[in-house]
């Protein structure tokens, strides 16, 4: 058996193989989400689905044609019922508090789904791709009608924009391990939706003028200088677009217009070309965190600063935020155990700066809220639907500072806890 295949086994070990038949499917599929969002769609087989339930690989194929079938029933299934959750909220409370507060709760329950949605979307057949963009459409137009019920002033944009905010707020649990009970936690977010349902949002026209693609520098001098970060730049952008696994050296050559082979004048490999974006991202963020503490105007300018720069950075370079989130599980284990460190102390500085304005806030507490500002921004400025807006980074600060200021109820005086480990 394979290291990864064992592992595998690990995961799925109690998850009741004596089950009859009838409910093997799903089955099936719980081990699969498992095994996708950990390992990822190139790094898992159907072998070792096969494993975690305790079939046969070929029993797997009497239930799904192949791996890119099964991924894509996963998602259908598992967003379907998350779906059919919300919209029944919707149907018993037409003010649309149910359907905030239960989005919420659907999050907290399928913690790996929404993972495995964001990270391997992109591989699942352009069939099953329109029929899981229906079903998230779905989701945020309930989102969508609770807020026009909540807000009817705001514009059809500002109603989007909320919309996929909140969602993003629920989801985020999805991308770190669980710190408080599940009841705390929903207060904390249920909180976070709020005060984002009822942030005042800067003046925007309806129907934003599209933003305009970067200017490349059109093969120069200047290029053939830069063209290490021309380089980084376009793997940035194919990983991001393909996902590491499915990206050559020769198709990064191809977008910078030198051969593959002409990369290993820059890099030694693929691997240290990903390597270098995961870095450029951490310095990025170091400079930030320098910056804003440097700028002297107290844990609240702080703050604001932090807050600002990290928008500022996702809107100008999104593929970079979004690679630190789906790609760096590709690198060496070490190095993916050195970045994990570096962004968990970034969170947790940026926690102890609101902390200092909100001292009433546990560090646990503060530590959800700002992983919530994060996923917001994060996928937001990777969101097509809301990436054409000209005033993202001034929208998005103004969302993530309702975040931060969230009343939280807080139940009983006194600390509260981590009851597991942080990733």
């Amino acid at each position: 058996m394979s290291e990864r295949s064992a592992a595998v086994e690990r995961r799925g070990a109690g998850r009741g193989r004596a089950r009859r038949p009838r409910t093997r499917r799903a089955e099936i599929l719980e081990a699969a989400i498992d095994a996708f969002a950990h390992d990822g769609y190139h790094g898992t087989s159907m072998a070792d689905i096969a494993v975690a339930v305790g079939v046969s690989p070929p029993a797997l194929y009497r239930h799904f044609r192949n791996k890119q079938d099964l991924l894509g029933q996963c998602l259908r299934v598992g967003l379907g019922e998350c779906a059919q959750r919300v919209e029944e909220a919707g149907r018993d409370d037409p003010a649309g508090a149910k359907v905030l507060a239960e989005v919420v709760r659907v999050g907290l329950e399928v913690r790996v789904l929404p993972r495995l949605w964001q990270l391997e979307f992109r591989h699942v057949s352009a069939a099953d791709r329109s029929a899981v963009l229906r079903l998230a459409v779905r989701m945020v137009g309930n989102l969508r009608a609770a807020i026009r019920a909540r807000r009817p002033e705001l514009t059809a944009a500002d109603v989007e924009l909320l919309s996929w905010c909140v969602l993003s707020i629920a989801v985020s649990p999805s991308y770190h391990r669980a710190e408080l009970p599940a009841a705390v936690t929903a207060r904390v977010l249920d909180a976070a939706v709020t005060a984002v349902v009822d942030v005042p949002l800067p003046a925007t026209a309806d129907n934003p003028a599209p933003r305009t693609a970067k200017a490349g520098s059109g093969g120069t001098e200047l290029d053939r200088a830069l063209r290490t970060e021309r380089i980084l730049a376009e793997a940035a952008r194919l990983f991001s677009l393909h996902g590491y696994a499915a990206v050559g050296i020769e198709d990064i050559g191809a977008a910078v217009g030198i051969t593959g082979p002409a990369l290993y004048h820059h890099f030694s490999c693929k691997a240290e070309v990903l390597d270098h974006i995961v870095r450029r991202h951490d310095e990025w963020m170091g400079l930030l965190m320098a910056r804003a503490l440097a700028e002297g105007q107290g844990a609240a300018g702080a703050m604001r600063s932090m807050l600002h720069g990290f928008a500022q950075l996702g809107v100008d370079d999104p593929d970079l935020l979004g690679i630190t989130m789906s790609e760096t599980r590709h690198l060496p284990e070490d190095a993916v155990r050195r970045y994990r460190r570096v962004r968990l102390d970034g969170i947790e500085r940026w926690a102890r700066m609101l902390h200092a304005v909100r001292p009433e806030l546990p560090i646990p507490v503060a530590r959800i809220l700002i992983r919530a500002v994060t996923t917001v921004v994060i996928e937001s400025v990777r969101n097509p639907r809301l990436y054409r807006r000209t005033d993202l980074v001034d929208a998005l600060t103004a969302i993530g500072e309702a975040i931060e200021a969230a009343p939280v109820p807080l139940r009983k005086p006194g600390p509260v806890t981590a009851t597991e480990p942080r990733q």
